[in-house]
């Protein structure tokens, strides 16, 4: 809902004093709705548009003034509504009492049309004040969010941020833990990426990152989280995901990385990968262990001919453990 600035709610069971109200707002440029019990101006209050100024009289039937200052109060959304209390009544008590009921302001009849306008007018800018303070909160939060996004993306590749993926991988880690749920892990280094910054330069580096990025984005399934670790180091997290499942989901990025060529100004340029593999299947493991192990799957993938990918390699005594787990 939104409050409309330049509508004023009249509530007044007295049709002479509504009427000159009204007459009097709208000569100021305002745009007026009346109501002429407490209970029709509840009701305009819960519109769309509602007004973002109210002038209530005291004694109304159904739902009184004060009542209805109560009520308005109570209800979050029309915390920004101003609200001028108008009645006969000048005792300092009951001044008080509209004041602690709800109210912002307070007339008392028979009225000064210029102490209204005064005071209608500051009550305007109040609301003109909490409107823009309002909007300017709002841009702080975009702001702020738009800043968390950016410092959890990698600003060339547009995937995880470093810091960004291991908060993932530290979060999903331990809940596969939890629960005893398989969870996989994929490291990816391109293969002689120095050589193409050396021979194209760096700007077609990034241009070959970029890309390798969006093969990334279409082999990975919905459930994954890839992430830029730093240079041209890739890492891929696979909650729910057994060795045999990650391992086809490496071969899919190798094959389509080997498929790839990049048009750079300097040139077509094609490029391969190297990938490893491992899975959470040891007792203590943690994250960190289990990309080492998917590290060092890679650099085998690397020493046996690179464009290939390597899981890996659990050793005798280990794998009796994990299978007595």
């Amino acid at each position: 809902m939104r409050e409309d600035s330049t509508r004023v709610l009249i509530a007044d069971d007295d049709r002479v004093t509504a009427a000159i109200l009204g007459k009097t707002l709208r000569r100021w440029g305002l745009e007026v709705v009346e109501a002429n019990n407490g209970l029709d101006a509840w009701d305009l209050l819960q519109a769309p548009d509602r007004p973002a100024l109210a002038i209530v009289d005291w004694m109304m039937p159904g739902l009184d003034g004060l009542e209805l200052c109560r009520r308005i109060r109570q209800q979050e959304s029309l915390a920004a509504l101003h609200l001028i209390l108008l009645t006969a009544r000048d005792d300092r008590g009951d001044i008080i009492a509209g004041l602690d009921a709800g109210a912002d302001d307070y007339i008392i009849k028979p009225f000064d049309l210029e102490e209204l306008r005064a005071r209608v007018r500051a009550g305007l800018r109040i609301v003109s004040l909490q409107q823009r303070l309002a909007q300017q909160v709002r841009e702080l939060q975009s702001a702020r969010d738009e800043l968390a996004r950016l410092a959890g993306t990698d600003m060339l590749t547009e995937l995880h941020s470093r810091r960004r993926w291991f908060e993932l991988a530290a979060s999903e880690f331990a809940r596969c833990q939890r629960y005893r749920r398989p969870f996989s892990v994929l490291t990816a280094d391109l293969d002689y990426f120095k050589q193409v910054n050396d021979r194209y330069g760096h700007a077609a580096g990034d241009a070959v990152l970029k890309a390798f990025a969006q093969v990334l984005r279409l082999q990975c399934r919905g459930t994954d989280a890839p992430g830029r670790l730093g240079g041209e180091e890739f890492a891929i997290l696979l909650p729910e995901t057994s060795t045999r499942v990650a391992s086809d989901v490496a071969q899919r990025i190798v094959n389509a990385c080997r498929a790839l060529t990049i048009e750079t100004a300097a040139g077509a340029v094609q490029i391969t990968c190297s990938m490893g593999v491992a899975s959470v299947v040891l007792p203590g493991d943690t994250i960190d262990l289990l990309l080492q192990r998917a590290d060092e799957a890679l650099y085998r993938a690397k020493h046996n001919g690179r464009d290939r990918l390597e899981v890996e390699q659990i050793a005798p005594a280990t794998a009796t453990i994990r299978a007595a787990s």
